[in-house]
């Protein structure tokens, strides 16, 4: 599985100022929407072969970023998926991904909390600047395939309460068919390729066996097991 920090610094990078604040409903995509102003910005990129969509925008004080990375290939088998298929593995991987962020985030961690999101669980980071004034806080969600991700930073005015009403607005769609647990256990994955293996093998002498048989068959010879 590809693990996926290509993440972000656009939150740096954007221009787009959002001056108009009437904000309005918009799908990420069939499992997520958030609440956007009118003016602004998506891009649908593949980085390093990662499918990587974003929304953003940006006022006078703050940045905002939704972001959604594919976790794993669409055409990876069910059966050798190592996408998390408990809670105890949804946390494992979260706390990669967090280990990732901490690394990539220019900024301190300074909390790490679970939280709960239309019954998905997720993880809420706070980082703080050489100060210890808050300066950035990410939100994010394993669904399906797919990591989403939601950023708000601010090196000047930090509002909480900006910041609580833009993470509120992110809602996930209930009404489709959305799993944390797709994968499959390290157990249930060696023992189906053992399985293949197996089964390819006695195919391959089989194969092998037959072949034999017809070759003789041919040439006019009795079959080796009568020999």
């Amino acid at each position: 599985m590809k693990k996926l920090y290509i993440l972000l610094f656009v939150l740096i990078t954007s221009t787009l100022t959002a001056q108009n604040r009437e904000m309005l409903s918009y799908k990420l995509d069939d499992v997520v929407s958030l609440d956007v102003p009118k003016n602004f910005v998506e891009s649908d990129t593949i980085v390093d072969g990662v499918q990587i969509r974003q929304i953003r925008f940006k006022t006078d004080t703050y940045n905002f970023i939704a972001q959604r990375v594919l976790f794993e290939n669409e055409d990876q088998k069910t059966s050798l998926s190592r996408l998390p298929y408990d809670y105890a593995s949804l946390i494992d991987e979260y706390e990669r991904v967090i280990a990732r962020m901490r690394y990539r985030v220019p900024y301190y961690l300074k909390n790490t909390t679970l939280v709960k999101k239309d019954g998905f669980t997720g993880y809420n980071l706070k980082f703080e600047n050489d100060l210890g004034t808050p300066t950035y806080e990410a939100e994010f969600y394993l669904l399906n395939k797919n990591l989403y991700t939601f950023f708000y930073a601010s090196d000047t005015q930090f509002n909480a309460d900006v910041k609580t009403e833009l993470f509120n607005s992110v809602k996930i769609n209930t009404e489709n068919d959305i799993s944390q647990y797709l994968g499959k256990a390290p157990k249930y994955r060696y023992g189906y390729v053992l399985a293949t293996y197996f089964f390819l093998s006695l195919f391959i002498i089989w194969v092998i066996i037959i072949s034999i048989k017809i070759y003789r068959k041919k040439k006019g010879k009795s079959s080796i097991f009568h020999e």
